[in-house]
C-alpha cells in the first residue's frame, strides 16, 4: 500500500507538472519510506501579506501549511531541475521565489511572530544508494565496542615464541627472551663508542647538580643491589655479540617513592645504521583496552586500585639475551668506565611492554586456578600506561 501510494503521489506531480511546462524527465532510483521526514514547516506561516504573484505556478500552492514531505531528490538530480534558476525578490525580509523544473519553489528563511510558542525544525537529508550499505556499516561500527583484531605475522610470532620459550627459575620469577626480527645479527653494528660519548655527556649533567646525582647514584646502587643488573668481566665482552645502551635519568618530583629513575635508550643508532629497537619485534597489546577496564572497573560496588612495584624489573631476560643490554658506568669520577649487563625487561626497548604484560597474563594461567578471584583480576584488570615502564593498574574490584 505504501507503495502503492508513492507512486499514485509520483504520477500525480509528473501530470500536473507536465500540464504546464515542457516536458521533464530524470532517470532517477526512489527508495519508498513511511515517513521522510517530519513536518515541513514545523508549523503553518502567515502569508497575507506577502502580495505573492498570482499568476505562476507553484510547485506546492500549499507551501505554507505545516504537513508531510512527498519526496526527497539527492543532490545528485537537485540542481538538474532548475533549468532557468530566475528569481523573483519579494522584499528583504522575505524568501525568495525560484523557477524550477516542477514549478516556482519558495526557499528562505521566515520572521516568525514572536508571540507563537510553536517550536520549528529544520531537517537535511542527503543520501547517496551507492554507499547506503557502507554507511550502515560504519553506523554499527560506532555503536559496537571496540575489539581486538588479529595477530599480524610480526605479532604472532612473538606470541609464539614467548608461549615456547618462557620458563621459571628456582625462586619462581620469570624468564623471558628477546623477540629478534630474522636478521637480527646483520642490523646490530658497534655500539661502545656513541654509548661512552653519552655517558661522559652524562656525568658532566651530573657534575652541575649535586642532588640529581646523588639521586641517580642511590638508584643505579639499589640496581645493583637488586640483582637486575651485574658487572660484567673484560673476558665475557670480548669476541662476543652484544650492544651498549645510552640512557638518562628521569627525574619525578611528584613521585613519593622514586624520583629518579633510569630510562634506556635501545633507539640509538649502530655503526650498521639501525638501532637495537629496529632489531627487535615490538609484540602484540595483550591488555584489554582502557574503555573495556574502566567500564568493567565501575560495575562493582567496591573497588581497589594497585600498584606492581617494579614491573619491568620483576621478569628476567634470558642469559643469551642479557649482552644486548650492556651499559658503562662507575659511581666514582676516579674509577675506570665498566660494563654492567641489564638483566631484567629494561625500560626504552620496543618489546618491554609485551614482555612485561604478557608475563601477567602468564601468571594468571600458571596460578590462577589457586586463586580464583585473583586470577581473572590480574588477566582482565591490569593497565601498563607509564612511559617508562612503572605500571598503572586498574584491576578489578574483589
Amino acid at each position: 500500500m505504501e507503495l502503492e501510494k508513492s507512486l499514485s503521489t509520483l504520477a500525480m506531480l509528473s501530470e500536473r507538472r507536465f500540464a504546464h511546462k515542457e516536458d521533464f524527465a530524470l532517470d532517477v532510483d526512489f527508495l519508498v519510506l513511511k515517513s521522510v521526514v517530519p513536518k515541513f514547516p514545523a508549523h503553518d506561516v502567515p502569508i497575507e501579506d506577502w502580495n505573492l504573484p498570482q499568476d505562476l505556478f507553484y510547485a506546492d500552492p500549499n507551501f505554507n501549511l505545516s504537513s508531510g514531505i512527498d519526496m526527497i531528490i539527492g543532490n545528485e538530480h537537485f540542481f538538474s531541475c532548475f533549468k532557468s534558476a530566475a528569481r523573483i525578490h519579494l522584499s528583504d525580509s522575505l524568501p525568495l521565489l525560484v523557477d524550477s523544473a516542477f514549478g516556482w519553489i519558495v526557499s528562505g528563511a521566515v520572521n516568525t511572530p514572536k508571540n507563537r510558542q510553536e517550536a520549528s525544525a529544520c531537517s537535511i537529508t542527503t543520501m547517496s544508494l551507492v554507499s547506503l550499505e557502507e554507511s550502515l556499516e560504519r553506523f554499527w561500527k560506532v555503536e559496537k565496542l571496540p575489539t581486538r583484531s588479529a595477530y599480524s605475522m610480526d605479532e604472532k610470532k612473538c606470541e609464539d615464541l614467548y608461549a615456547s620459550t618462557v620458563s621459571r627459575n628456582p625462586e619462581g620469577r620469570y624468564i623471558v627472551r628477546l623477540p629478534r626480527k630474522q636478521n637480527f645479527d646483520e642490523l646490530i653494528g658497534e655500539s661502545r663508542a656513541t654509548a661512552l660519548r653519552r655517558f661522559e655527556l652524562l656525568e658532566c649533567r651530573l657534575d652541575r647538580d649535586s642532588q640529581l646525582k646523588e639521586e641517580y647514584h642511590k638508584f643505579m646502587r639499589e640496581y645493583l643491589e637488586l640483582g637486575h643488573m651485574r658487572l660484567v668481566s673484560d673476558e665475557e665482552i670480548e669476541g662476543s655479540n652484544q650492544c651498549f645502551l645510552p640512557y638518562h635519568p628521569v627525574l619525578k618530583e611528584a613521585s613519593t617513592t622514586t624520583k629518579v629513575r633510569v630510562v634506556f635508550y635501545a633507539s640509538a643508532k649502530t655503526s650498521s645504521g639501525h638501532s637495537l629497537n629496529e632489531a627487535l619485534l615490538i609484540g602484540p597489546v595483550v591488555q584489554d583496552d582502557m574503555h573495556a577496564i574502566c567500564l568493567r572497573f565501575r560495575t562493582f560496588p567496591v573497588a581497589e586500585v594497585s600498584d606492581v612495584e617494579k614491573m619491568y624489573r620483576q621478569v628476567l631476560h634470558h642469559p643469551d639475551d642479557t649482552p644486548f643490554q650492556q651499559i658503562l658506568f662507575r659511581f666514582h669520577d676516579a674509577d675506570p668506565v665498566q660494563t654492567y649487563r641489564l638483566l631484567t625487561v629494561t625500560y626504552g626497548m620496543a618489546p618491554s611492554s609485551f614482555l612485561a604484560t604478557r608475563t601477567l597474563v602468564q601468571l594468571s594461567d600458571d596460578e590462577g586456578d589457586a586463586y580464583p578471584l585473583g586470577g581473572p583480576a590480574v588477566k582482565k584488570g591490569f593497565y601498563v600506561d607509564d612511559f617508562i615502564g612503572g605500571a598503572q593498574s586498574i584491576p578489578e574490584a574483589i
